[in-house]
């Protein structure tokens, strides 16, 4: 369990990252613009909020999916009736989520991820993800942006208390663009804090969370071909303030597997800055459902989703998970 020496210097820690992860954007505040220069960053304001969703909900899947409501990490349900080995992979998972733009921005995004992790103790969580995204946006200048590229890097999930969770996760990728034959590719930092809660009620338990993203990406300067505009070097800054609950609904046991029906409410403040003096804000709320099937070996989650930004773009979404115990 971690002690509450630790969840204090932890409650204590968010303000400061918060504000670590939102100043450069509020220091530009006065220059605040409705146009964004930068085509990659035009297409990265679209899809950002989802993409920082599906790293999160895969590894808050990972923490609460896999057992039933309010059952400890350290259940032995899903082994058998044997503790988890310690030192060892404890569990793996892979996720894939796609997802449909239409509206003011169009296109397409496919995140497929992968973990594994170990449990530490009987409260934290410790593993590496990994990532590989496919996207095309066409912006409403006609321009269409592709980007395809890896990311990988370390997560974790503590409990803090029986009712409090603290996800997190840092990335790191290299992803390629093609911009109107325009080829290039940069250099990208992303991670994610999430503090989730856990109200049980008679039929359901509910999952209040809070969560903040900072993302940052270098491009170097680019020509497109079609037609011929250049493009200095920049860094991009985005950053992304959620809030939301999860309704994990009571189990439903039919022979040897156990569903766990789920739904979910959240909104997105998303606020982007192209490096050339101008920023974007926008807010996109997110409702999704789904269910999560658990056999004895591990767990099925089926999901939907469908967000709408207040800049009116409308994203439809499904994702399929599985997770393996061992």
């Amino acid at each position: 369990m971690i002690t509450p020496e630790f969840a204090r210097r932890t409650w204590i820690a968010l303000p400061i990252l918060v504000a670590l992860l939102g100043a450069p954007l509020v220091a530009n505040a006065q220059s605040t613009s409705n146009t964004i220069d930068s085509p990659r960053s035009e297409a990265l304001g679209a899809v950002v909020g989802s993409d920082i969703s599906d790293f999160r909900n895969a590894i808050a899947k990972r923490r609460s999916g896999t057992a039933r409501p309010s059952v400890r990490q350290d259940d032995t349900s899903l082994t058998g009736g044997t503790a988890p080995s310690w030192g060892g992979i404890s569990s793996a998972w892979t996720s894939v989520d796609t997802k449909r733009l239409s509206g003011t921005y169009s296109g397409n995004s496919t995140n497929l991820i992968f973990g594994a992790d170990t449990i530490v103790g009987d409260s934290l969580i410790v593993g590496l993800i990994a990532g590989y995204n496919r996207s095309s946006v066409d912006l409403p200048s006609g321009q269409r942006v592709k980007a395809d590229g890896f990311s990988v890097g370390p997560y974790f999930s503590a409990r803090l208390s029986d009712s409090l969770s603290l996800d997190g996760f840092i990335g790191f990728g290299k992803p390629d663009y093609d911009i109107d034959g325009g080829q290039f590719s940069g250099d990208k930092t992303f991670g994610n804090l999430t503090l989730t809660g856990s109200i049980p009620l008679q039929r359901a338990e509910l999952s209040p969370f809070i969560s903040i993203a900072s993302v940052r990406e270098k491009l170097p300067a680019f020509s497109s071909v079609a037609p011929v505009v250049a493009y200095g070097a920049t860094e991009i800054k985005s950053f992304v303030a959620t809030i939301g609950t999860g309704v994990n609904y009571n189990p439903i046991d039919k022979g040897n597997l156990t569903y766990l029906p789920n739904a979910g409410i959240e909104i997105d403040y998303v606020r982007n800055d192209d490096g050339f003096g101008n920023v974007d804000s926008f807010t996109t709320p997110r409702l999704s459902g789904g269910v999560t099937i658990i056999s004895d070996t591990g767990a099925l989650n089926l999901g939907a989703n469908v967000s709408r930004t207040s800049e009116g773009t409308t994203t439809v979404g499904a994702s399929a998970a599985y997770f393996w115990q061992f």
